[in-house]
């Protein structure tokens, strides 16, 4: 039987922040459409997003790189998609 426990944290809290605050840890791997659903997915705390345009151009993969609020969060982040 699967358990299907709901996060209202997750669910009702605006995770993503459109700009990341000077306390906020980036990552070095690039984010893709299919990390950053396993992001929302997996993980709990604020993030934000950051387009960049030479990144596209090199990675067309890529949507840009994301920061975390919470270091350990970018570490399993970097852990599992680097």
């Amino acid at each position: 039987m699967i358990d299907y426990h709901i996060d209202p944290i997750v669910w009702f809290a605006d995770r993503q922040v459109n700009y990341p605050p000077v306390h906020f840890v980036m990552v070095s791997t690039p984010l893709t459409e299919e990390s950053k659903q396993w992001v929302l997915d997996h993980l709990r705390g604020r993030f934000s997003i950051i387009m960049n345009t030479a990144d596209f151009f090199s990675n067309l993969d890529s949507i840009g790189h994301i920061s975390f609020e919470d270091p350990k969060e970018a570490t399993v982040f970097e852990l599992k998609w680097s």
